[in-house]
């Protein structure tokens, strides 16, 4: 914080300027020094496996349960894996966890890769497709 602006650095090392008459009015948040973050997942399943989503949700509970660490399961933090909509070609089924580290870096992203690959071993044949959604 300089006497005219104040510099930020972003996650992506990009340095931004704002002059300090525009602070007063805005909001910042600095992630760096958050503890916790947040991995959110969209499952989308054909009908024909309508049957198998409550069972599939349990399993891929589980499975990120026994093999991710990083999440949180004591009930503290959500964590959810729920069936939640209908669509015209699938359901979904979205995949709701936190974590016990901060939302960026490299042990972030250990841990999102960790969430994907335990839902994938829960549901090999039937999962479709996965996005992101933020």
């Amino acid at each position: 914080m300089g006497w005219l602006n104040t510099e930020i650095r972003g996650f992506d090392e990009v340095i931004t300027k704002i002059p300090n008459t525009q602070l007063s009015d805005i909001r910042i948040s600095n992630r760096s020094r958050m503890m916790y973050s947040q991995v959110k997942q969209r499952l989308r399943f054909d009908y024909e496996a309508i049957d198998m989503i409550p069972q599939l949700c349990e399993e891929i509970r589980e499975e990120i349960s026994l093999s991710c660490p990083k999440v949180v399961t004591d009930g503290s933090r959500t964590f959810r894996v729920k069936w939640t909509d209908y669509q015209s070609d699938h359901v979904e089924v979205v995949v709701d966890c936190r974590l016990r580290n901060g939302p960026s870096g490299e042990k972030y992203y250990e841990a999102r890769q960790g969430i994907l690959e335990a839902i994938a071993r829960a549901s090999p044949s039937l999962l479709i497709s996965t996005y992101l959604h933020t």
